[in-house]
């Protein structure tokens, strides 16, 4: 059965409209009651075109669904039955039961009644519930900054780091990031990472997943891998509904080399001190708590006075229409371009990347971690 038939055969009973849609914006499934009140929301149409939000706006709301395991609020404005447009309270979650060629949303609407969006009572409820949400985002925002390291300067290496977090309502994202001195040695850890999802629960695990990293450190040493390992067991044991991914990056000033091990994460930047990017290479590993027992490897690459090390989160990088490696490639372009005489400093790096990163707004939370090595 393709899913939008199994879609519409599981939701024909729920009173509220419900969507089946891809993120490009095809509707692939529609229940009943949507089939009644916005019957041009059929199998194949182009949700883009049955909104009267702009096509950002949608494409944000559809990428930022396309993304959480969890049901999310948001609201679109689609044509109805009479051909006006029509506000409707939405919840959207990813699909990922559907068999589909690409990332797909389950949407549940509830239309809001002309009635309601005229009388007084429901303008001063709409007001009070604006101002609870402005309030929510302002209360996770400081919990999500104080999980986060105030200073990553007290290593060898000079770094820098950058956080922003995604504007939607009361939500707060699962970036992270960290930079320490290996216990007993002069090599530095350096770790970033992301909880899939958003919300108060993901910013708990970032922060055990943060200090679970500098507590295995003490037990595995500089050995990436065996920190992968350890963490994905961590998660299996104790956070075994959720999913992250992890760049981890020791630097041994000594041999001038870096050993790293990427676990489902983008990959990190090497910028040479002439300004050659380099991607640092070799397929990830699966996300933590996804690995089912395989380990994970350890890679080297070789460094030199001037160089940088770029470790960041996909919301940098990420760009509707796009692949996750075009954006890296834009990245590296970018980088390049900073590049050259081998002076740019951490935090100048961190500061263009989150410029360029922030065209438009973005629906996700961004993080960037710079280390002179």
């Amino acid at each position: 059965m393709l899913a939008g038939d199994l879609f519409g055969s599981i939701t024909r009973t729920v009173s509220d409209p419900m969507l089946l849609v891809a993120e490009d914006g095809e509707v692939l499934g529609r229940n009943a009651v949507m089939r009644r009140l916005f019957p041009g929301a059929e199998v194949g149409a182009d949700l883009y075109r049955l909104a009267a939000d702009g096509p950002e706006q949608v494409g944000e709301t559809l990428h930022r669904w396309a993304r959480s395991g969890r049901p999310l609020a948001g609201s679109l404005a689609l044509i109805d039955r009479d051909g006006r447009p029509r506000r409707c309270h939405c919840f959207g979650a990813r699909a990922s039961w559907a068999r589909t060629g690409g990332p797909a949303v389950q949407v549940r609407l509830v239309p809001v009644r002309e009635a309601d969006r005229t009388t007084p009572a429901r303008g001063a409820r709409e007001r009070r519930l604006r101002a609870r949400l402005e309030h929510e985002h302002a209360a996770a925002l400081r919990l999500q900054r104080s999980l986060l390291p105030e200073r990553v300067d007290t290593t060898r290496l000079r770094v820098a780091a950058a956080y922003a977090p995604t504007a939607r309502g009361s939500e707060v994202g699962g970036d992270w990031y960290d930079a320490f001195t290996v216990a007993g040695t002069a090599k530095t850890g350096l770790v970033i990472g992301d909880v899939a999802g958003h919300g108060l629960a993901e910013a708990a695990v970032m922060a055990q997943l943060r200090s679970a990293v500098r507590a295995c450190s003490l037990e595995v040493g500089a050995r990436p891998d065996r920190m992968a390992d350890r963490i994905d067991g961590y998660v299996e044991a104790f956070l075994p509904e959720e999913m992250a991914t992890m760049a981890y990056a020791v630097h041994d000033p000594d041999a001038a080399r870096l050993c790293y091990c990427i676990a489902g994460h983008v990959p990190p930047i090497l910028v040479r001190a002439d300004g050659r990017c380099e991607p640092l290479p070799g397929r990830p590993d699966p996300p933590l708590g996804c690995a089912l027992g395989l380990r994970h490897r350890r890679r080297w690459k070789r460094t030199a006075p001037g160089d940088l090390l770029v470790l960041y989160t996909d919301g940098v990088v990420e760009r509707r229409g796009a692949s996750i490696d075009q954006g890296v490639g834009a990245l590296a372009g970018l980088l390049g371009g900073l590049g050259g005489d081998g002076g740019a400093e951490p935090a100048e790096v961190c500061s263009a990347v989150m410029d360029w990163s922030d065209e438009g707004g973005r629906a996700d939370d961004r993080a960037v971690l710079v280390a002179a090595l």
